[in-house]
């Protein structure tokens, strides 16, 4: 795969004379060039999940997680208008190309790019099938870019860039860009839990499981509240695919030693102690589980479910 990517609005700071540049003329572009194969073949490994205590994670994952459809990504150059605030951004950035007038000009454009992202995680604007200029997400990825560009060490800005590219679901161009721009944000900030998570998502969406868990870990352990169901349940299910059982309990009971009681914990934990045959305290732990989860009754309900299946099947 080959990919150029120029912003030229970020570029126009560092490559010509300030004289010559007008603000009232400038755009956001973003030239995307790939080389596609004509036919993506048929992927006739295993399913990802085999054997009964690994599908409840990945029912849990389908009932409580929200995986995004494959968007579009065509060769495109596109070209967007500059709001107000943002022209008078640009133009005092390219008058006196500073850094605190380039790295508000990098601001406002994150902005940007995060507001058209929390919308679409909303609901309050759906990602249109339309190619192009019609779909929000190149709007949000020229802005994300740019912001990148004009402050390369922001790791804020590069992590922007990788949700973006994420958010393009299932192709495996945007994919492995975005992993790319999340091992980038964590050569800049190790600490940047939220980027290690990703990372470890999208290493898990590649089957490459065994980097998976161990950037997951790290983490959620680094950042307990990034545990979520989702996370919880790709957790679970790489643990088993590694053949990581034992790795998994002794995760799963360090983390709760430190946590408040924590149905999302419980419920991996137990299952794991399902898998490994440890059926009394794989119940008890999957009871508690329940009970953890009495604020939520639709997990609650799911959780019982799971120990009633077992209870029928002894």
């Amino acid at each position: 795969m080959q990919l150029t990517v120029s912003v030229l609005a970020a570029l126009l700071l560092f490559s010509m004379p300030l004289q010559e540049a007008s603000a009232a003329d400038e755009t956001v572009t973003v030239e995307e060039e790939f080389i596609l194969e004509e036919e993506i073949p048929e992927d006739d490994r295993p399913d990802f999940f085999s054997g009964r205590d690994s599908d409840i994670f990945a029912s849990a994952g389908d009932v409580f997680g929200t995986e995004p459809e494959q968007e579009e990504f065509d060769s495109l150059d596109l070209a967007y208008p500059l709001s107000p605030g943002e022209e008078k951004a640009l133009a005092a950035a390219m008058e006196n190309p500073d850094e605190p007038n380039v790295l508000t000009l990098a601001i406002l454009r994150a902005r940007k790019a995060s507001s058209i992202l929390d919308s679409l995680k909303s609901g309050e604007r759906k990602t249109p099938s339309e190619k192009g200029l019609d779909n929000p997400l190149y709007l949000a990825l020229a802005n994300a870019l740019s912001a990148a560009e004009l402050a390369p060490d922001e790791p804020d800005f590069l992590f922007l860039v990788a949700q973006v590219y994420a958010a393009f679901g299932p192709n495996p161009f945007t994919l492995e860009l975005a992993e790319e721009a999340a091992s980038g944000t964590l050569e800049l900030d190790p600490s940047y839990s939220e980027a290690r998570l990703l990372l470890g998502i999208l290493q898990h969406q590649n089957r490459s499981f065994a980097l998976a868990i161990d950037n997951l870990e790290r983490a959620v352990s680094e950042k307990p509240a990034l545990l979520d169901f989702r996370t919880a349940s790709l957790l679970g299910a790489a643990y088993f695919l590694e053949n990581g059982l034992p790795r998994g309990e002794q995760f799963f009971r360090k983390y709760l030693s430190s946590v408040e009681p924590n149905g999302t914990a419980l419920f991996c934990l137990g299952v794991i102690l399902h898998g490994m045959e440890e059926l009394p305290e794989a119940g008890e732990t999957m009871r508690l589980a329940a009970e953890a989860f009495s604020q939520d009754t639709e997990k609650a309900v799911y959780v019982r479910s799971v120990l009633a299946e077992w209870t029928e099947g002894k």
